[in-house]
């Protein structure tokens, strides 16, 4: 959509006063039709007529130089003016999280537009001289002193400028697309490939053996979590019925990893603070800590993997898409094969290079699957990375939902670490937002209005690693 100068209409001349004609230096040759004929038969008509519109609109247009990595517009302005780019050349491009994107060139004889094609009386993008460059202002002082033949031939390159413009992003896209698919392809097999591999090698069957399995009283927990027939009071009682479990409990909300201004001196008082979820997600979280030696390694993962079961938690509650009980325990145990493979790297040094293919989600979920976890939450996390190369099709229709929800969960948590979104692998995040009934909302909009104000609801329970991020 091109935006079209008005200029103000003359008035007919009077039967005693016979109009004059006058001719400007503008004028170069008389109108080749009249201003009532058709704005299509005007536009068509001017092709017989071309000769030397150019040279008069440079002979009164007013030209801009500028030095290499001079700005000619920046996002944001107003869109009043076309440009002919004389020499040189001109890069157009988007920001999009600080990172400059949709990039496109315009070398010597082309014409950049006034607006968008969508109608945008703004820029929507900026411009800049990619090396020294001379451009001609198409300007409203210019449209307004030109005759009807030139001002429809700057309005026909225009639209031309628009039309190519346009035509060439759908080419892009649709290069783009071919691509994408073909490149999620050759990724999906690659990483299937490695995941057979990973399930069948000894070496990492041998060391998910040997790892000390979780406390018998926090699987109890878990079990009776995931059982929507437990009472309240049969989580309080299974808690207070372990002193290993009370303490732990207790231990953990009155360190320096939790803030509350008062010290928790019983089960029920957590309870009150925390709610069934929050006490299950410590009394887990300390049960992995008795099954794995304390290495900067776990102490990393066992950090990440707090904040991220209470993202997904968050999520599966605004989303009402799988049980958040379910969606914490993934969050907490989806990297336990980071720290199987470090154990194995630890104990096999001459085998680095061979361990490095080793698929992490699958040997966690082989670990899990070990320690009787209920099948939903180690499926899950052996599958937890194929939104990152796969569209849900491809994903066990009977986990797809979850995986979503720990999909989201991961993208949401990188972004708190302010991770630039083009960082992110969200070719498919479309298609995943729909299965949690979220489609059309953005990365962005997930984290301000999902996440972000159900964490804050409840930030005096989150661990103080990911409270400070809310800030």
């Amino acid at each position: 959509m091109l935006k079209f100068w008005r200029r103000k209409e003359q008035g007919p001349p009077t039967a005693s006063a016979p109009a004059k004609t006058t001719k400007t230096a503008t004028q170069v040759r008389p109108s080749v039709a009249s201003s009532h004929t058709p704005l299509k038969e005007r536009l068509q008509s001017v092709g017989a007529n071309k000769g030397n519109e150019l040279v008069t609109l440079l002979n009164i247009g007013t030209t801009k130089k500028l030095a290499q990595d001079e700005y000619l517009f920046k996002e944001g302005e107003p869109a009043n003016t076309g440009y002919i780019v004389l020499d040189g050349a001109i890069e157009e491009f988007s920001l999009s999280d600080g990172n400059e994107v949709n990039s496109v060139v315009y070398p010597e004889k082309t014409w950049i537009t006034f607006i968008d094609v969508d109608g945008t009386p703004a820029r929507k993008s900026s411009a800049r001289a990619k090396k020294a460059s001379s451009v001609l202002l198409l300007d409203e002082r210019l449209l307004q002193s030109v005759d009807d033949d030139i001002l429809l031939f700057i309005y026909r390159e225009l639209h031309k400028s628009a039309i190519a413009q346009t035509d060439r992003k759908e080419a892009e896209r649709a290069a783009s697309s071919i691509q994408n698919d073909a490149l999620a392809h050759t990724l999906f097999s690659l990483h299937t490939a490695a995941k057979e591999r990973s399930k069948n090698a000894g070496l990492t069957q041998s060391i998910v053996q040997k790892t000390p399995k979780l406390p018998i009283a926090t699987v109890k927990l878990l079990n009776k979590l995931q059982d929507d027939s437990t009472s309240s009071s049969e989580i309080i009682d299974l808690v207070k019925s372990d002193p290993s479990l009370t303490g732990v409990l207790l231990k953990t909300l009155n360190s320096a990893e939790y803030t509350f201004d008062e010290k928790i001196s019983d089960v029920n008082h957590a309870v009150s603070l925390l709610g069934f979820i929050g006490v299950y997600q410590i009394i887990m979280s300390q049960g992995m800590r008795k099954s794995f030696p304390a290495t900067p390694i776990f102490q990393k993962v066992y950090t990440r993997s707090l904040e991220i079961s209470h993202i997904a938690f968050a999520i599966s509650q605004a989303s009402g898409i799988g049980k958040p009980s379910e969606m914490a325990t993934i969050g907490l145990v989806h990297d336990l094969g980071t720290i199987v493979i470090e154990l194995l790297r630890q104990q096999n040094p001459a085998l680095e290079n061979l361990i490095d293919f080793f698929d992490t989600a699958v040997i966690g979920a082989q670990l899990l699957h070990t320690w009787n976890l209920p099948e939903g939450i180690w499926k899950t996390v052996e599958h937890q990375d194929f939104p990152d190369f796969a569209p849900p099709q491809k994903v066990p229709e009977d986990i797809v939902r979850a995986t979503a929800v720990f999909y989201l969960a991961r993208l949401c948590h990188q972004r708190l670490h302010k991770v630039s979104e083009n960082r992110l692998p969200t070719l498919f995040l479309n298609q995943y937002l729909t299965l949690l009934n979220w489609k059309g909302l953005s990365l962005g909009n997930v984290l301000s209005e999902k996440v972000v104000p159900n964490l804050r609801k409840k930030s005096k329970a989150l661990p103080k690693s990911l409270s400070v991020l809310l800030d």
